[in-house]
This record gives C-alpha cells, structure tokens and sequence, in this order.
C-alpha cells in the first residue's frame, strides 16, 4: 500500500508517483521502495515478492547503462545488471524519494562500477537530505566490488520525503547500481530523533555457518542484511520459533535461532577503522541474547560480561524468552572494544550470543535554507523546467547556479543562469528570495515584462540583457538602495527611461539594443508585454504541430481527468470511513444566545447522550454557588467560583465581570460553540445564564486544578510524576486535535497555556476556556495563510507569526502547545524578567544539553528517550515559521511514542546474583559509556576469541 499525504508541500507528486507505480503492487510490505537504477522496466523477485521499479519517477539526471561483466552476487543480483551514471557537470544528482513523517527508515544505496569510463579514480560523496554520509572512492582493484551502505534516518515531524544525492568530487563520474527504502518499526534505533544518523559497520548472524545465506527479508520484515559470522567458533541451533516482539529492535527469529556457545568463555573484539573513529567515536551496540538448547531440570546458564578488562555485568542468567543488551552511546576508540563473556562459579552452562550489531552514530547537519528561499525556488523552477535539480539548494552543496550565505541558515544570495536557453517569462516568485544580490539571467529567451522586484532590498546585480523581454522598464528598479549594475540591453523594452534610474547614483545603467525605448524627457508609448511562442504567434496561442499537440493534449487531459476521478474516489471513501457523519443537536426551547455561530462538531462514540447545556435561571446560580461564596479562579471573562446543583453535580461558574472586555462576542461564541463540542479531552459546558445583564458560563468542576498549578505552583510544585505529566500533554493534545479537524467548522483555541488544561480528580487533562476561541475558515485552516484577526492571547504563549502579520492558523496553536510541553518539561514559567522559556531551552537543547532545562523534581524518574522525544517535539512546534510545525495528529502521535518509551521498560537480564531462570521479566539495562578506556581484556580462559576489524569497502559484500 503506499501512503498519501494529500494536500501537503509534496502532496501533488506523491500522487503522480502513485499513478506511475499503481502496477507494482506485490507481497512487498506497507512502504518499500526498491529502485534498479538503469533499468529500463520494473520487475518483481519472484523469491521475497519485492517489486522492483526504474528509478524514472525518482530522479531526471544521468544516464543508463548495462554492466559489461556477469555479476554474481548475494545482494540483489538480478539489480546489479544495470546502472544510473551520472557524467560530470553537475554539483549534485539528487533522489526525491516519498516517506511519512516521523519515522525511522533504513536506507541502502549499492554500487556496481560495472565499466563506466574511466574504469579508475572516481569519487563522489554521498548526501541524505542536508548531511554528507560517506565519502566513496574507487581504484583499479574496486571496479569488480560490489559495494553496500546502510544508514538509518529519521524524518522530522513534516518531512514526507528524504532526498539521497550523489556529489561528484573532481570532476569524476558518479554511479549507483540499486537504492532500498525500509521503513523501520516504531522506536527501532530511536537515537535518530536526537538528531543523529546511523551508519551500519557491523551486523552479524553469529552462530550461522559460511554456507548459511545473510538474512534478509522476508525472514527480516525490515530487509536488514545479517550476515554469517564467519568465525572459528562452537554453535548451537534451534528449531524453535524465538520471537523477538518485546526487544525495541526486533532481530530476526532466524538469528535467535543459531548461537556462539562455549562451555566456559569467549571473547569478542570490534576495532573501527580509522577513517571511521575521524568521523566519530560514539557507537550504537547491540548485542542478542537467545537459548537455542534444551536444558536438563538442574542446567543454568551464567556468565559474566566484561567491556575492555571491566566488568559490566557480573551476574547474567539467560531466561526462555529473546533478551538485549545494548549502548546507544558506547565511545569507542583506536583499541576497539573487547567484550568477555566468562561462565559464572556453580553455572553448568557458559556464555551465548546470537546476534551483534555495531553503527557508528554520527550527528546530523541541523540547518537547511530558509524555508522561504526553498519554497520561492519550488516555483522558480518548476516555471523554468529546472526540477531536475532537486534537494535543499543550498546544503550539503548549491546547485551550481546559486549562491548561497551558509549561515546558521543558509539563504539564496545569487543566481546565475546565464546562458541556460530558458524560455518564458520570468516568474514572479523570484521576489520571494528576499537576501539576494545578484541576479543574472541573461543570454536566454526570457518574453513578457519584468516581474516586481521591489522587495529584493539587497540586489546588487541585475543582468537581463540579450533576451526578448518587453514591455516598460519598472520605475521601482530606482528605490533598490544596492543596486550598482542593470544590464537590459538587446530586448524589446518601449516608453521612456524612468528619470530616477537614469540619475541613480553610482548605477551602470545598459539599455542599447531596445528600438522603442526613449529618453526620460521625450514622450514615446509603453507598449504592453508581448510573448511569442516558437511559431512565430503572438500571445502564445500556436504551435509548430497542431496535429501532435492535439494528440498529447488529450493524453493529458486524460490522465488529469483520471487523477481527479482516483482522487475523488479515494476522498470521498476516507471521508467517508474515518469520520461518523454529524449529529444535528436535538432542538431546544431556549433560544440560541445573541450572535451564536453554527458550529457543530462529530462526537465520538457514545457522544449521542451527552448532557447538552442548559439554560440556567440567575436564582438558580445564586443557590448553586451559595450567592458565590467560594471563588475559585479569575480569568480575562470574569471570577470563577465553586458550586454544586440540585443533582449534587459539582460545578465551576464563571461570572463575566463589569471590568471585562470579553463579553458579548465570547460569551455567545463558548454558548454556541460548546455546547455542541464533546471530547472526553474539552472541558463541558453544563449550562449558561443570561438575564439581567448577567453573562454566566457553567462548566463541569475539575477537582485538581490546572496543568501549571501541578508544575510551579505553590502548593502542588513537584507532586506530578514525569509520566503523569506526560499523560496530561497527551490527552491534552487529544483535545485540541479534536478542535482542530473534527468540529465543523473547524476551530482554533487561542488561548492554548497551562491554565488552560484542567485537571479532574483522576488526572484526567481536559482544555478550556473557549471565550477567545475563533472558527477556522473553510478550507484547509492549518494553511500558511491563515485568517486575519486581532491578536489575541497570553504573553509568553503567542504564536510570533501570528503576532507579527495577525495571521491566525492552525498552527499557532501548536506553537501555545509547544511553550506548555516546555513547561511541562522544565516546570518553569513561560517568561519572567530575566529569560524566555522557548530562547533559554533552545539555546540548551542546541547545545545537546537536555539535563539543563529538567525539573529537578523529575530528574532520575523518566525514560531519557521518552524525554528527549517530548523535548524535540516541543522545539519542533515552536519552530519561528508555522509551515514548519507539526500539526496536532503529528503532535498526538509524537506523544503517544513518548508514552510507549516510558511504559515499555521491557527487561531482559537479572542484575541480581544469578539464580535458575524462571522466564520472568528482566529490566533493559545500558552498557557503561565510560568504560571506554584501557588495554583490552585479554581471552585468559576462553578457548574461542574472535576480532571484527570494520573495513568500510565493501560494507556487506558476499
């Protein structure tokens, strides 16, 4: 099945991508995708039903080519037989290829040399998204290797796809023979969400034999390669099905099934090579643990495990089900690391080991260009045909003609396309690269006017001479402050020379060459902007073959038609399956308050009978709140105070105040609005009361006050848990998602803070305080654009998007969301005098230090990839621009991982002194990072050693 995000920055080509490959449907699992580069037709193995595809709909540079050799190989031979080649001349040939957002995927590029010219000294490096991941040479003595990379990434909360480039060094040629996209479960390898990428060095099958195959899929639902271990050593096998389900990164049942035993001790050595250790010494480590013999009543198996000569765990007993140990941040240096395994006093068995896995973990590069300039340059080219060049423009390296400023954030500052036999006009998007200073556009076939280029402030440069553009010169050309050359000349320009440019000081003014032009005195006409296509026709209605264009007119007309037709269907179906249809709320007697909005909202299952609000007499709110005797809070709408009705039903009721300016309009908005919303997560509304100028709100009572009286109030400070302040975000987040896509119309709180999230008497978070709340227009509501209105909200929770234009969206919910999770976090205030929450703890976060901005009430009681999930979600939604914010769902699902992580502490060995194992649970545990240094533990009583030196060329070759 392949997953569509429809609409999104990316939405339209994915489609277009599932149009092309609707014929490769196959045994496959959910998100493959399986390139042979060359091919020139898609195929599917008939062993694991992988579908293979051409690599067209993914990349539209290089060249094809079959291998000129026979190639026998274990990794996807029959892919081998061809190659993408990609001749020198460019900076980068860059793979788009479709992800989902918030997942970890394995990516594995393989390469054939396969007798491209020049056989000898090619190089080029290779690029995921914005970070340089491995520097590729080849020599004489590589031409005939086959040689396999595999790296695990992590796409952010709104990437939906990983670009995969290959950077030509020297002018050399570059070459890829097969490209593979895994998905991987969730939380296998999750290091990746602290901003770091893996690289495969090591993956070891260790009690397989040398004729035993590498594992891979289907035997490996996520296609990793296992290899045979190779090594002189005493195995032992079993039939029996071992599961690993409760292990975070899942081996494979046929690895468990074989293991290195030995009746006292072994050992075994891992030393990266050198070029590995320049680029780190941090490494990811995996170690499997499985029985694969039939133990007699009176057999125990103990050992002890030693790192380098240090004892890391004395006491290991080896229960009946699949167990790990594992260091997702183990250093390791130029001695290596040694690992002892020795059988414990009165054990009958000794040590066993079934699988290994090294990665070296190296940090990601953060940055990319400016989201601006990224999405200006998205419609530059798509005008101009430039989309072959694809990936972030400016990193790792620019397209070859831009520019750029490599700043913290890399901004366009030139672009060069002289002579690049462009056609059309010149797109108006251009205006949007707002830090550029030289345009050079020149010697093309540019028609029509000049765009507005008045919002490029910094231009220096701009060369538009010798191509057929017309029309007047623009007079805002003069109010460029920089502006030092304009080159027009041999155009078609008419009407007089704007004085200011002509008299602009310091200004290289060049018009020869435009027939109809005058002087800034003399009175000629502006004749408007001509465009002649290549017939010769003006206006560009013709065509050199009408015939042929009538023909691939309708072939593109029919395939459109059938786009929107498959894209109808499949729209109405998902509307149709994913959300019940709308509940028309039963009449009443009572009118509906002055100005209520027509919104309603689907309520979830068994929301048909939910107490609908009512309309309250003012005596009965005197008897309920005993003539408000117990107050309880004091909002921006008014005093809220403590009641109880008739039925003993306990309520909060909020009086709306003579000194307020939130009155009629938020009163009649929450009225009409919630009582038609019902979210097990949203604060229900029980009634209201308008009489004698009275405006009064009845809510249900919610015993354990607010999110920010548990986090830094007085008397409540420290008494909320890490992993109840993470349910509370949770369902919190359950809520306001809730508001966001299934009310119609839609709405957006505005007032998203830790007041605003109650708690009941079980802890349950629900939000509140609907009296700024503001219905999203129709359409798609979380769009850049937004509505305007006037800001309103919290100080220190404000969108600084929606504060600065009074564009309100979606997304500066999520921003609100984003400083309550820092909250959450830290237990701190938003703002106070001296600091800014969201500032202080990107400014540490950045700095990898996480422990920093930790409430000292939590610290040593969470899961640290629990924490460190919530952390980057929270700068995530704080992001400055709201394109690049996650929305609720992403936000919702994000938190559900880091409820996993805090809840699957699974176990896997006793740290107590060994007993007889009785299957019971064992705790995860993490190796010593520190246990890095010294000689390595020499095999004094094992009878097998064996030493992994990693040669990085080839990777995983047979």
């Amino acid at each position: 099945m392949t997953i569509i995000w429809w609409p999104g920055r990316h939405g339209f080509w994915h489609w277009m991508l599932l149009i092309s490959l609707l014929n490769s449907a196959s045994a496959q699992e959910p998100g493959f995708v399986s390139i042979d580069c060359g091919a020139t037709s898609n195929s599917t193995d008939p062993t694991t039903g992988i579908h293979w595809t051409t690599d067209a709909p993914y990349i539209s540079t290089g060249k094809n080519q079959v291998v000129d050799r026979t190639v026998k190989s274990n990794i996807n031979e029959a892919q081998l037989q061809t190659l993408r080649y990609f001749p020198p001349g460019r900076s980068k040939h860059c793979y788009t290829l479709p992800a989902t957002p918030n997942t970890t995927f394995l990516v594995r590029p393989t390469f054939l040399q396969g007798g491209i010219e020049p056989l000898v000294d090619s190089s080029f490096r290779l690029s995921i998204d914005s970070t340089i991941v491995e520097d590729l040479t080849w020599n004489a003595p590589d031409i005939d290797g086959v040689y396999s990379y595999e790296f695990v990434v992590a796409t952010d909360l709104t990437s939906d796809v990983i670009i995969f480039c290959l950077l030509p060094s020297g002018g050399t040629t570059a070459f890829i023979s097969t490209l593979e996209l895994r998905p991987l479960a969730e939380g296998m390898y999750d290091v990746v969400y602290r901003r770091k990428y893996l690289q495969a060095l090591v993956r070891f099958n260790i009690g397989a034999s040398d004729s035993d195959p590498v594992i891979r899929y289907p035997d490996d639902p996520y296609d990793r390669a296992w290899y045979p271990y190779r090594g002189s050593i005493s195995a032992a096998e079993t039939t029996n099905e071992i599961t690993a389900d409760g292990l975070f990164d899942k081996p494979p049942s046929k690895v468990l099934q074989s293991a290195w035993i030995d009746p006292t001790s072994f050992w075994w050595q891992f030393t990266p090579q050198n070029s590995t250790l320049d680029k780190t010494k941090i490494f990811y480590v995996n170690l499997f643990f499985a029985e694969v013999q039939t133990l007699k009543p009176k057999d125990v198996r103990a050992f002890s495990l030693s790192l380098n000569g240090e004892m890391n765990y004395p006491n290991l007993t080896l229960g009946t089900e699949a167990n790990v140990l594992f260091n997702k941040a183990l250093t390791i240096t130029r001695t290596g690391a040694n690992f002892s395994f020795e059988i414990l006093p009165g054990a009958t068995l000794g040590p066993v080991l079934n699988g290994g896995e090294y990665y070296a973990s190296i940090d990601l590069t953060l940055s990319s260009t400016d989201s601006r300039d990224v999405n200006s340059l998205e419609v530059f080219k798509s005008s101009l045909g430039l989309s072959s060049w694809a990936g972030d423009p400016c990193l790792p390296v620019p397209y070859d003609w831009v520019t750029c400023d490599m700043g913290s954030t890399p901004r366009v500052i030139s672009i060069q396309l002289s002579n690049f036999n462009l056609t059309g006009t010149i797109p108006s998007s251009i205006e949007d690269l707002t830090a550029l200073t030289d345009l050079w556009l020149d010697n093309n076939k540019f028609q029509g006017a000049i765009p507005d280029l008045s919002k490029l402030a910094k231009l220096k440069t701009l060369h538009l001479q010798n191509n057929l553009l017309s029309g007047g010169i623009p007079s805002t050309l003069a109010s460029l402050t920089f502006l030092t050359e304009l080159f027009l000349q041999n155009n078609k320009f008419s009407g007089p020379i704007p004085a200011d440019l002509e008299s602009k000081s310091g200004l290289n003014l060049q018009t020869s060459g435009n027939d109809k032009l005058c002087a800034p005195t003399e009175n000629c006409p502006i004749l408007p902007p001509d465009f002649t296509d290549d017939s010769g026709t003006t206006g560009g209605g013709g065509s050199k073959s009408g015939g042929s264009g009538a023909v691939i007119g309708g072939i593109v007309g029919g395939v459109i038609v059938a786009i929107i037709v498959i894209g109808l269907l499949v729209w109405f179906y998902c509307r149709k399956h994913r959300k019940p249809s709308p509940v028309t709320a039963s009449s009443s007697s009572r009118p509906t308050p002055t100005g209520a909005s027509n919104a309603s909202a689907r309520p979830p299952t068994g929301a048909a009978g939910v107490r609908q609000a009512r309309a309250f007499s003012l005596h009965e709110v005197e008897v309920a709140t005993s003539n408000y005797k117990t107050k309880i809070g004091e909002g921006g709408f008014g005093p809220v105070y403590y009641g109880r009705l008739p039925d003993g039903t306990e309520v909060a009721v909020k009086v709306n105040s003579e000194t307020s300016n939130q009155g009629a309009t938020e009163f009649s908005t929450e009225v009409s609005t919630l009582s038609r919303v019902h979210h097990k997560n949203l604060v229900s509304l029980l009634g209201y009361c308008e009489e004698n100028e009275s405006q009064i709100l009845i809510y249900e009572f919610m015993s354990k006050g607010t999110l920010r009286e548990h986090l830094y109030g007085r008397e409540m400070k420290g008494k909320i848990s890490w992993k109840q302040r993470l349910d509370v975000a949770l369902n919190a987040a359950k809520g306001l998602e809730y508001l966001h896509n299934d009310c119609i119309p839609k709405i957006i709180h505005r007032d998203i803070k830790s007041n605003n999230i109650l708690l009941n008497e079980k802890l349950l978070a629900k939000v509140a305080d609907f009296g700024i709340s503001k219905l999203a227009p129709e359409g798609d509501s979380n769009s850049t654009s937004g509505q305007t209105t006037i800001v309103r909200g919290t100080t220190g929770y404000l969108d600084p998007e929606y504060y600065a234009h009074s564009k309100l969206t979606q997304k500066s919910d999520v921003f609100s969301f984003g400083v309550v999770l820092l909250e959450t976090i830290s237990g701190r205030p938003p703002n106070s005098k001296d600091y800014n929450l969201v500032e202080w703890a990107r400014r540490q976060l950045n700095s990898n230090d996480l422990d920093s901005i930790i409430d000292p009430f939590i610290k040593g009681s969470y899961d640290p990839e629990s924490m460190w999930k919530v952390a980057e979600l929270a700068m995530g939604c704080v992001e400055p621009y709201g394109v690049n914010r996650p929305d609720m769902t992403q936000v919702v699902r994000a938190l559900s991982q880091a409820v996993e992580f805090e809840e699957q502490k699974s176990q896997t060995f006793s740290s107590q002194p060994w007993t007889p194992s009785s299957g019971q649970g064992r705790s995860y545990d993490d190796y010593s990072s520190n246990n890095s240094t010294g000689s390595p533990y020499p095999p004094t009583q094992g009878s097998y050693g064996a030493t992994t030196e990693y040669e990085p060329k080839p990777l995983f070759t047979p």
